[in-house]
């Protein structure tokens, strides 16, 4: 009788295999890079405002199919490779699938890769938000405008 129960708790588990479905799982992992590596890596970097975007399903077999959204950037500067006033570059439509979630109205830094005929970004290329800062008045000389730190509040003629 021990036997018999011992027997049916070790292969009753092994006879429910056949039933079991395999799910579609997405998980995003990156490497960590520096900057420079991200550049290297990418075909297209550029600086630019989300002004669209737009849904797109392709078809894979044999789990049905992927979202993709395709987002259009006016582009305020280039930093590499063939970059035109206006670009789109699509992302995987959710993170766990390293998916870029942009915001219409936002700066980006755009770091992307061709892919047969479009552009990609990924949550690992390096792309990351631009934020605008207001700029404050400080005693601290810019490296950029050759300032001497010497500002005061009163102008001089």
């Amino acid at each position: 009788m021990f036997r018999k129960t011992l027997l049916a708790c070790l292969f009753t588990p092994i006879g429910l295999i056949p039933f079991l479905q395999p799910q579609v799982a997405w998980a995003c992992s990156c490497i960590q890079s520096t900057p420079a590596e991200q550049m290297e890596r990418a075909d297209v970097v550029f600086t630019g405002r989300v002004i669209d975007q737009k849904m797109k399903t392709v078809k894979t077999q044999p789990f049905g199919g992927r979202t993709w959204v395709q987002w259009t950037f006016e582009v305020e500067a280039d930093h590499k490779g063939s970059v035109s006033k206006q670009m789109t570059v699509e992302s995987a439509s959710n993170s766990a699938a390293c998916g870029v979630n942009f915001q219409k109205g936002e700066r980006y830094q755009v770091f992307a890769n061709q892919s047969n005929t479009a552009l990609r970004a990924s949550l690992c290329s390096g792309t990351r938000a631009v934020i605008d800062k207001p700029q404050e008045q400080s005693q601290a000389p810019s490296p950029c405008s050759g300032g001497h730190g010497n500002r005061s509040s009163e102008t001089t003629n």
